[in-house]
């Protein structure tokens, strides 16, 4: 399961059409290109930013003596555009006026689409909830407990 935030317009009262959902986590294509990777999703000072870098560790790692540095040095830049990737673009979109409105856990996109909305008109529709991390942790405790109960009902029961 991947956790996926959700963000409303700030015109909208309640779920709308417009929700974005960005997955929180590990993102592989940033890792492999961190530059392209800011750019396709419009991040644009921080893609100048990771290139910037990218060119000054790949010109550094011509020095003699610097190849494996270089290695290294591309290895964990990537991996911190991987990282805190979605977390950039959930800052991007609460600086444009967008409001956090919900974070739930899903498999897929379309998944988490489906339980938002779903959540949103069983609670109905002009009242968002917001889950913060720890609720989210917390019900994902509650999951595991559960599951671990039926198992071990499962192995006791005799038939």
């Amino acid at each position: 399961m991947k956790r996926f935030r959700v963000f409303e317009p700030a015109s909208a009262a309640g779920a709308s059409d417009e929700a974005r959902f960005v997955r929180d986590g590990f993102s592989f294509w940033a890792f492999l290109i961190p530059a392209l990777w800011l750019l396709w999703n419009r991040l644009f000072l921080a893609a100048i930013a990771v290139f910037a870098l990218q060119v000054l560790i790949g010109w550094q790692g011509r020095a003699e003596g610097f190849l494996v540095a270089e290695f290294a040095l591309s290895l964990l830049l990537g991996l911190l555009v991987a990282l805190e990737g979605p977390s950039l673009r959930a800052w991007k979109l609460r600086r444009q006026g967008w409001r956090e409105t919900a974070a739930l856990l899903a498999s897929d996109p379309a998944e988490a689409e489906l339980r938002y909305y779903a959540a949103m008109e069983r609670d109905g529709a002009g009242e968002t909830r917001t889950l913060s991390a720890t609720d989210v942790a917390s019900l994902a405790n509650l999951a595991a407990e559960r599951a671990l109960i039926q198992q071990a009902r499962a192995s006791s029961d005799p038939t």
